[in-house]
């Protein structure tokens, strides 16, 4: 039998035994918990270390690339002929399709009142030039009377002179055929003038009749032009596309030319191909460049147009500018009406900046591209342009020769230290077809 001051010390002995163990234990746990800190040593030097990237040089070229634009055919000249003058269609010479040649007659309207017009201003005409001829003559008459009238004045005047110088001799020559003389070049003086006063009037006459005559020939000629519109005429070369009108058809003049016409004449042999390009590709435009185009009704075929009649004005609702190329279309195969897509070629008047495709990428925050700079990562926002063969037009904060990660990726950090080794051909062409721009325009 133990007694308490026994059990006490035993108490104490079991309480240091544990705690001796718990210290052990705790020592043991502080050593492996050191071992794995040496161990991640090595992984903290491995964060630290530049990043392998493979570079490329930023590189100024001139833009040449190829947009696909659509664009509508339209006939050279399109003309609706309409009727001139009111009356019926006696005869057409012509259907929708028939292919006709310039002054070819097309259509012949009667007018029997414009007939009746014209012959009473061709009577018009006839007696105002028959009034001109008279008063002509008259006038002619009276020029005759006033010459005969100015010679007998003339001789009359020659004689009262001689006797005048004869008379200075004392008992040469009676006074009194003086006197006589004298009233004879009088009479003579007063004849002429009243002639004079006739031939003034009769000219008038003469200038009147001949502006009535002026007058009723300009009638005469302009029902007679109204007649000639009987006779529908081909304007050029062309074919007949619409034809509304048959023969015994009452045609009435609408000067507004809102109602339909009677034919429509189209000229086909060359061809307008109109062209909407966007407002950031009319640098391209170029008067006399021969563009390709194809149509949906020869799969496989290549047309050409010629550039000739840039709008040189924006369209303020679409942002383009319209742009016509004529085509020759001799054969006839395209039609007005079709549609076309026309590569279109896009130049600028000045280099820019290219880099590879997969040098340039899109995240949430822009389009950017990595710049190396001193063996520091640097992000730079770009804008992207057009694509050429492999590269691709880029705008913003770079210059020519700036190093790029060939790879833009947002796992290169800004600030980040990177190791560049430029790429060459080969890796470049792995990145494309990484990429999947590989080999395309």
């Amino acid at each position: 039998m133990r007694t308490p001051s026994q059990k006490n010390r035993i108490f104490h002995t079991i309480l240091i035994v544990a705690v001796s163990s718990a210290l052990i234990g705790l020592t043991g746990c502080n050593k492996s918990a050191e071992e794995p800190k040496s161990e991640a040593a090595p992984n903290h030097a491995n964060v630290s270390a530049p990043l392998q990237v493979e570079a490329v040089r930023v590189q100024k070229e001139n833009l040449l690339a190829h947009l696909d634009l659509p664009g509508e055919l339209e006939s050279f000249r399109d003309v609706p002929l309409h009727a001139k003058v009111q009356g019926f269609i006696s005869w057409i010479g012509v259907d929708r399709g028939s292919h006709v040649k310039k002054d070819q007659p097309l259509i012949v309207v009667t007018a029997p009142e414009l007939d009746a017009k014209v012959k009473e201003a061709e009577a018009k005409v006839s007696a105002s030039d028959s009034a001109l001829k008279e008063s002509q003559a008259s006038y002619q008459s009276m020029r005759n009377k006033q010459a005969q009238v100015k010679a007998k004045l003339d001789s009359d005047e020659l004689t009262y002179n001689r006797l005048m110088k004869a008379a200075q001799t004392p008992g040469a020559i009676a006074q009194n055929e003086v006197d006589v003389a004298q009233k004879t070049v009088e009479g003579d003086k007063a004849n002429l003038d009243s002639l004079q006063a006739e031939v003034a009037a009769s000219e008038n006459l003469v200038t009147s009749q001949r502006n009535n005559w002026l007058a009723a020939k300009k009638l005469c000629d302009s029902v007679r032009a109204m007649r000639s519109y009987l006779t529908i005429r081909a304007p050029f070369d062309g074919v007949i596309t619409e034809r509304n009108v048959h023969e015994g058809s009452i045609v009435a003049v609408d000067a507004s030319r809102t109602s339909i016409p009677m034919l429509r004449i189209q000229q086909n042999n060359i061809l307008r191909l109109v062209v909407a390009v966007p407002e950031e590709s009319v640098a391209g435009i170029h008067k006399g460049a021969s563009l390709p185009f194809t149509v949906p009704a020869f799969p496989g075929r290549v047309f050409h147009g010629t550039v000739v009649r840039p709008g040189y004005a924006l369209d303020r609702k679409t942002r383009t500018m319209p742009v016509e190329l004529d085509v020759q279309n001799q054969d006839g195969d395209l039609e007005p009406g079709m549609f076309a897509t026309v590569k279109w070629s896009i130049t600028r008047p000045y280099a820019t900046l290219f880099l590879p495709s997969p040098a340039v990428a899109t995240d949430l925050k822009g389009t950017f591209a990595v710049r190396v700079n001193n063996g520091v990562a640097e992000r730079v926002s770009v804008s992207r342009g057009y694509q050429m063969n492999n590269q691709v037009e880029v705008v913003g904060d770079l210059k020519e020769g700036d190093l790029v990660a060939l790879q833009a990726t947002d796992e290169i950090k800004p600030g980040s230290k990177v190791a560049v080794k430029e790429a060459d051909e080969h890796q470049t062409e792995t990145a494309l077809h990484k990429d999947g721009s590989g080999g395309g325009e």
